[in-house]
């Protein structure tokens, strides 16, 4: 019998190099461990478009999986169905936007599963080749006249904008809140997202327990979600707050360090 009946992953530079494609043996034990009966939850930043062309490349098919993305915003069932949406502060938006592109910064709106900019730059150009999400480009104003949800909402910046970044994360918000997943992005999400508070939402719903679950990240953004699992484990290229929410420390995403754990889980090595 499992020991940890359901596992969460981050993608990006922890099941796979960014940019890069599922290794072999990751998706091998990962198949293995789903037909002991083991529950396998990709937990990613990436909104539901963008992860979903991910998930054949894991699963062989998108069909039939559980996944959490948008920092926990939304979290799909087995079947397909939206177990949670939450959507960040219209007010916030239309604030944090509007100062950030008083800085030069550029500004990309998720909202209702679709991506929407409204000046096409080198920078969001990027954001749209490395997410694989196309991007709509809208005329300036777009955020004043949108009225469905905005999931959250993305400041990127280059290098050199990057301690503007830091000052705009420091604005106040009222039922929103910045957090960083990369250096270079800034992240707008309702105030009660994050991948902890979804790692703990699924496993309630599932009928299990902390000591039930593990998970795998690499970065900041995945410290609450290591903190809401019974074995946190960090990948050895991940940043040194989460290497320190970590009880273990995996190889790194290049040597497809979550397949080796996985793979522990099924011979008698104690972790």
């Amino acid at each position: 019998m499992l020991k940890y009946k359901l596992v969460f992953c981050d993608f990006d530079d922890t099941l796979a190099v960014s940019g890069e494609e599922v290794g072999e043996r990751t998706r091998r034990a990962i198949a293995d461990y789903r037909k002991a009966g083991g529950i396998f939850v990709i937990c990613s930043g990436r909104s539901r478009m963008s992860l979903a062309r991910r998930l054949a490349s894991v699963y062989g098919s998108a069909e039939g999986v559980p996944y959490i993305c948008l920092q926990g915003g939304l979290i799909v069932g087995e079947d397909g169905s939206v177990m949670r949406r939450l959507t960040a502060g219209r007010e916030d938006v239309l604030s944090a936007s509007a100062a950030a592109k008083a800085r030069g910064i550029d500004v990309v709106y998720h909202a209702d599963g679709e991506v929407y900019c409204e000046k096409k730059t080198y920078v969001s150009e990027r954001y749209a080749f490395l997410t694989g999400c196309p991007v709509t480009y809208v005329p300036e104003g777009f955020a004043e006249t949108y009225k469905g949800g905005f999931d959250k909402m993305m400041l990127l910046a280059a290098e050199d904008g990057i301690e503007i970044l830091a000052e705009l994360s420091r604005m106040p918000l009222s039922s929103s809140r910045f957090m960083f997943s990369q250096a270079t992005y800034l992240e707008l999400v309702p105030a009660e997202s994050g991948k902890g508070s979804a790692v703990e939402f699924m496993t309630e719903k599932l009928g299990l327990t902390k000591e039930d679950t593990a998970a795998f990240g690499d970065a900041d953004n995945d410290i609450d979600m290591l903190d809401a699992v019974g074995l946190p484990v960090a990948v050895r290229n991940a940043m040194p707050g989460c290497k320190a929410a970590a009880k273990l420390i995996a190889p790194s995403a290049a040597d497809e360090g979550p397949a080796k754990v996985l793979e522990m889980f099924f011979d008698d090595t104690t972790v």
